[in-house]
């Protein structure tokens, strides 16, 4: 394997376009799914990315083939019952057998709280997943990795998730809650300018632009169409994703910066 391998490990709503982003730029990749049927429909779609049946657990033995010097993991802790064992056998494996980067998609719902949150803000966890997001990142920092990097990334919009539908037509609180959401391009985008960049680090990632969540959604939802919202109060109780840091990695800037004026440009489609 040469310094372009890299392996995906959950070639789901991110891990896929990743791929094919990767292999677009002279990457090569293999990439894991947990179902013969999804292998063979991505297979069928893009014949040059290695596509691999295999699911993380307690006691999976990683394949050979899904070793590469780099390796990115994209498992959702929702995707898994027992999501830390399942990631520390994983994480143990692949410094085993010999990957020198890793980087891991975590979550800003590490933060938990209010105020605005930066890389250096204290991880109050308000949930039990992003209590084990957290072990899991502890675990890459201290696995022994060359290098590693740690992207937490706000909520993920894109093709497939238009802003609004689930909240289209609920009553909800706090309307004046500022929106912290990246898109997929500026994710992979990170991805891309961070493989060229090898200095182990940690990155918040959401989009410049905060606007209130009920200005936000009622945008969204007028857009598409949809129902609107309807918040029982404007307070601010939530917290700012501070993900500037990621601009200082050089070529990297978003691409989606305004979410309004993203709205405004795009169609409920994408």
């Amino acid at each position: 394997m040469t310094t372009n391998d890299i392996s995906i490990i959950g070639l789901g709503w991110l891990g896929w376009p990743l791929a094919k982003h990767l292999v677009a730029n002279g990457y090569q990749v293999t990439g894991s799914v947990t179902t013969a049927a999804k292998q063979q429909q991505l297979i069928t779609e893009m014949p040059a990315i290695d596509v691999q049946c295999w699911q993380a657990g307690e006691q999976a033995q990683l394949p050979a083939s899904l070793l590469a010097p780099v390796m990115i993991i994209t498992i959702p802790p929702g995707k898994l019952s027992h999501y830390f064992a399942a990631l520390q056998m994983l994480i143990s494996q692949a410094r085993q057998g010999g990957v020198n980067h890793l980087i891991y998609i975590s979550s800003t719902s590490v933060y938990g709280g209010t105020g605005r949150c930066d890389e250096f803000s204290p991880l109050m966890p308000e949930t039990a997943q992003a209590a084990t997001l957290i072990q899991v990142e502890q675990l890459v920092q201290s696995a022994g990795f060359p290098c590693w990097h740690i992207l937490r990334p706000s909520g993920l919009f894109g093709p497939g998730r238009y802003p609004g539908r689930f909240l289209s037509g609920k009553t909800l609180e706090s309307g004046g809650r500022v929106v912290n959401l990246v898109h997929q391009c500026d994710v992979i985008g990170a991805i891309m300018a961070l493989l060229t960049h090898p200095r182990s680090d940690i990155f918040n990632l959401a989009a410049p632009d905060h606007p209130a969540r009920a200005v936000f959604y009622n945008l969204a939802c007028q857009l598409a169409g949809l129902p609107l919202p309807l918040f029982s109060d404007m307070s601010d109780d939530g917290k700012q994703i501070d993900a500037g840091k990621i601009e200082s990695v050089p070529g990297y800037q978003y691409q989606v910066r305004d979410l309004l004026q993203w709205l405004q440009q795009t169609t409920a489609g994408e």
